[in-house]
């Protein structure tokens, strides 16, 4: 990716964490440093710009969650690992995850740019399927226990963000919402004694 392009990316995640999706790409293209016509030299249209900003902060996402996942290791730990890397992805990328949840909620985006998205978390849908088929976890569709947890850590990361807690006392809260959430999709709750959760 060149430059410019990095800086149009750049100055449209800063600008829809802040102002939100209806910004005007001239308002991007300033923050960018560049002129509006280099902008639609990159992106022929701000639909085109909407779905790879938002392609851009997935795919950084994944890459940094999924770097912390063992996928050979327990379906609880991988589940766990990922619940915890999502919320420190969130607080040590906090712009970018404001400009993703403005472009999740916009109805703006494309649906070539959702399954190429959807596609980053193959091996999370193969682990959870694997271990609904060994009877560890309830029969319910993967896709729909990754869309509750994403939901729940939503919420988990608003309601942090409001309260302004300290690391220690978020790390408490997630650690004891990932309960709640672990005793709703596995048949059996013994990971939670097993990895001291109660």
């Amino acid at each position: 990716m060149n430059t410019k392009k990095q800086q149009i990316i750049a100055a449209s995640i800063r600008l829809f964490a802040q102002d939100g999706v209806g910004v005007s790409t001239a308002a991007i293209a300033k923050e960018a440093g560049v002129s509006n016509g280099t902008l639609f030299n990159h992106f022929e249209t701000k639909q085109i710009l909407i779905d790879e900003v938002y392609i851009f902060v997935k795919q950084n996402m994944a890459d940094v969650i999924l770097s912390h996942v063992d996928f050979s290791a327990s379906v609880f730990d991988v589940c766990f690992t990922l619940w915890i890397a999502f919320a420190n992805w969130s607080y040590d990328h906090l712009t970018e995850y404001r400009a993703m949840n403005v472009l999740n909620t916009s109805q703006l985006l494309g649906d070539t740019a959702r399954q190429y998205v959807e596609g980053l978390w193959g091996p999370m849908f193969d682990k959870l399927e694997d271990a609904q088929q060994s009877g560890i976890l309830h029969p319910t569709c993967p896709e729909l226990i990754c869309i509750n947890m994403q939901s729940y850590l939503h919420a988990l990361v608003a309601y942090t963000n409001r309260k302004q807690y300290s690391q220690q006392e978020r790390e408490k809260i997630f650690r004891e919402a990932f309960r709640v959430f672990w005793r709703g999709i596995a048949m059996s709750t013994s990971c939670l004694d097993l990895n001291g959760f109660d």
